[in-house]
């Protein structure tokens, strides 16, 4: 079940790409970036509240992985843009004769 709902998550985004490339680029930053900051406050939150000590451990702990993933998920989500800034520069490749 899970190899097949990450199918379809693939079909998706692939679809979305093709149809609506640059808007969809453009949301996938933008809720990355706004994601982001929404740990950074809920890190910081967590951190100044009076919870129970391991509680609290296991929060941060789980809020920075959560975090790391999506600093890597824009990474790659940077990469492709840039990626795909270089191949237009680029222009087409050349014919052979």
């Amino acid at each position: 079940m899970i190899s097949t709902l990450g199918l379809w998550a693939h079909w998706l985004d692939a679809w979305l790409r093709t149809h609506f490339g640059r808007a969809y680029a453009a949301a996938l930053g933008t809720g990355l970036v706004i994601g982001i900051i929404a740990t950074v406050e809920e890190l910081g939150k967590a951190i100044s509240s009076g919870v129970d000590v391991l509680k609290l451990a296991g929060l941060v702990l789980f809020q920075g992985v959560l975090l790391v993933n999506q600093l890597a998920q824009f990474h790659d989500f940077r990469q492709e843009v840039r990626q795909r800034r270089e191949e237009r520069r680029k222009g087409p490749p050349p014919t052979a004769p």
